[in-house]
């Protein structure tokens, strides 16, 4: 290439030049694109099926992720392995514009009924998915519990990726060939740019269509006026919801007689204690604290849940009357009141270590608060395990470093104890009957994708278990896959490999289980800091890193965060379990980053010095 060419577009090349390394390395069949570019409404796309010794009843189409929309181009012509693909934007969807999406060009072998594939009866099924599986499209339908029931095999499909000798850039540009832009006004636009997986490199085309609105007729005008009047009305009366909550809270406190031995645990995403919690708790009550304090507890199973008036009357007066609340998670409800100063408010949280961005770290991103949120700002101490997760937590929740304090995380203690261990791990071994015998035994353990609990999903496509149960085979091992609890697909194990392959979703405590793990498979969990506490290797399968990194971030580079290898692809995976290549010098160092105590005396540190106000034993000086 002649031009002098920015940092970011030479590695935009060297990405693409390398994915297709990749695909000639396995052996893989795919399209290179050679050539792009619109002509008027008409959309050109020229390349070469690489790899296919017989091209013929193959065609294309572009779709999206996760299935739902689809269109297919006009003509698909092929001669040997060169194919020429022309689609009209504003007629190819059924002779209208295509619906906004990310759609990706896939090759594949056509199929009696393809059509039916996309539609609505099948895309509104809530129990079946037209889904990929290491390059097969099946039509999976699911049971009640989330598990494939019935599974029909489709078609395989192949990606498409650009040629790393085609000169093009990726923007966002009107005047690039590659794009399509009309923009009429900001309610009535049509954008088609074609651009690129952040961490495949495979082809699509993001669309963003806006359509005119239509006029606004009497009855329009009518139901629009009725919307806003209902919308107001919710909002009033949530605000005197409001009002009340915070009047009641005033009167409360102004009665109370406080004497400093009240403390109540509460959590609004949990039925009943658990967590860091339970573990103090159940600590006070080991050392007879229940003599000095009063205990009450206030727990509701999801932050979505309304409580009755009753309830709601009695959460008041806790929160009024207590002189330490203990939560361990967000709670909406805790933040919108205005606390006398001599109450304690213990933030004892449900993660460990700095790891992925929160809060104010995502300013710019998805999900990041508004500049004068009163979410967090209410905390007086929250224990976390070192000093670089207080800078991280400071920033995230937006209070000061002084509230943060370095004494551990309650629930690691189990970590040092070793009766706890060998008792833990007996019962796992009866849990799970399979690894008694196994050479090693594997945990893969991801996190979710999406935004929340309602959208929450995990690409199966990314590995092959047919693959790794062969692997497990020869090796004598077991994997254990415990999906977030998020997640309801469940993960669709070949029946060979029901054995050794087991779905520990069901089972809760993720931690219990690390006790019979020799190697812990994730990707950007904040369980990494638990395993690390057992001093055992870890992968990293950050298959979706760039993305990743573009919508979540972490707290510092990934690359020199995790105490591991970290893995793009699953060859890469299944190459490094094979010759054990963890990369685990970096495990000292990870440890001593972030614990700044490693005894299993975190639990007793937060009581003494958080809750009772007691000095470190170390220093002689604390705060209070």
């Amino acid at each position: 290439m002649d031009t002098l060419l920015t940092d970011e577009q030479l590695e935009f090349y060297e990405d693409r030049k390398k994915a297709v390394e990749e695909q000639e390395l396995r052996g893989k069949q795919y399209a290179l694109l050679t050539n792009i570019e619109f002509k008027r409404v008409i959309m050109h796309i020229e390349g070469e099926l690489k790899g296919f010794d017989n091209t013929k009843g193959l065609s294309a189409r572009f779709v999206t992720r996760n299935r739902r929309l689809v269109f297919y181009p006009q003509h698909f012509d092929v001669n040997g392995n060169l194919f020429h693909l022309t689609f009209n934007i504003m007629s190819v969807n059924n002779e209208s514009p295509i619906e906004t999406g990310n759609y990706y060009l896939v090759i594949f072998r056509e199929y009696e009924g393809m059509e039916a594939e996309f539609s609505p009866e099948i895309i509104g099924d809530p129990n079946t998915e037209i889904a990929v599986r290491s390059g097969t499209v099946y039509r999976i339908t699911y049971d009640e519990n989330g598990n494939a029931a019935e599974k029909q095999e489709l078609t395989n499909e192949y990606p498409a990726f650009i040629s790393p000798d085609f000169e093009c850039e990726i923007n966002k540009l009107k005047d690039n060939p590659l794009n399509f832009r009309l923009r009429r006004s900001a309610g009535n636009l049509f954008y088609c740019d074609s651009t690129t997986d952040m961490d495949t490199m495979e082809y699509s085309v993001n669309v963003e269509y806006k359509q005119p609105q239509p006029p606004q007729t009497l009855f329009r005008r009518t139901k629009k006026k009725w919307t806003e009047r209902k919308n107001k009305i919710v909002r009033d009366f949530n605000a005197f919801n409001l009002f009340l909550y915070r009047g009641f809270f005033r009167l409360f406190t102004k009665f109370a007689k406080k004497k400093g031995n009240i403390i109540l645990f509460a959590s609004g995403s949990r039925a009943e204690i658990g967590g860091n919690e339970k573990v103090i708790y159940d600590r006070m009550i080991e050392r007879g604290l229940d003599k000095k304090y009063k205990f009450r507890f206030d727990f509701k199973e999801s932050i979505n849940i309304k409580r009755s008036s009753l309830k709601m009357l009695r959460f008041t007066w806790y929160l009024a009357t207590s002189d330490i609340i203990i939560i361990d998670d967000y709670y909406p409800e805790i933040y919108k009141v205005d606390y006398p100063p001599n109450v304690k408010i213990l933030q004892v949280w449900h993660a460990c270590g700095a790891f992925k961005s929160l809060g104010f770290e995502r300013l710019g991103k998805p999900g990041a608060p508004p500049f004068n949120t009163r979410v967090h700002k209410c905390y007086t101490h929250v224990p976390v395990s070192s000093y670089h997760s207080a800078k991280h937590h400071a920033e995230g929740f937006g209070i000061d470093e002084s509230k943060f304090y370095p004494v551990g995380i309650p629930r690691t203690d189990i970590f040092f104890d070793e009766e706890y261990k060998k008792n833990t791990r007996l019962m796992m071994l009866e849990e799970f009957p399979a690894c008694k015998n196994a050479s090693k035994v594997y945990l893969y353990a991801p996190t979710f994708r999406g935004e929340n609990a309602e959208n929450a999903y995990f690409p199966f496509d990314r590995f092959d278990l047919n693959v790794w149960g062969e692997f497990l085979r020869q090796t004598n091992s077991v994997l254990i896959i415990k999906l977030h609890p998020f997640v309801t697909r469940r993960v669709e194990i070949p029946p060979e490999y029901s054995d050794i392959i087991i779905d520990a979703s069901d089972y809760r405590e993720v931690n219990d289980i690390l006790f019979i793990v020799d190697v812990l498979i994730t990707d950007y969990s904040s369980i990494i800091y638990e395993m690390s506490l057992l001093k055992k290797p870890m992968l990293f399968f950050a298959f979706d890193r760039k993305y990743y990194e573009a919508t979540r971030d972490f707290y510092e580079p990934y690359e020199e965060l995790v105490p591991g290898k970290i893995v793009h692809s699953f060859d890469e995976l299944m190459e490094a379990l094979k010759n054990q290549d963890y990369q685990f010098h970096k495990m000292d160092s990870f440890i001593k980053k972030n614990f700044t105590y490693t005894d299993g005396k975190a639990t007793d540190r937060v009581i003494d010095q958080l809750i009772m106000g007691l000095p470190p034993a170390d220093s002689g000086t604390g705060k209070d």
